[in-house]
């Protein structure tokens, strides 16, 4: 196996995780929408890395980090 396609292989493998992850995040996006602010912030901080996603886009929704 040659360098470009053991990079291209993990590359990929990457891109497919992440996809995954997204998509665990926009479920769990769903779920919390009905928890409070106090209990996104805690997934926000030690949370894996889709449910911080999900907590991070509610937040976003609810006002949280505009620069207005």
């Amino acid at each position: 196996m040659s360098f470009w396609s053991t990079v291209g292989g993990l590359a990929k493998g990457a891109a497919d995780r992440m996809s995954v992850t997204s998509q665990e995040a926009q479920v769990l996006a769903e779920d919390y929408r009905s928890e409070n602010d106090d209990y996104l912030k805690t997934q926000l901080k030690k949370g894996t890395l889709a449910q911080k996603m999900a907590a991070t886009k509610i937040l976003k929704e609810r006002g949280y980090g505009s620069q207005e």
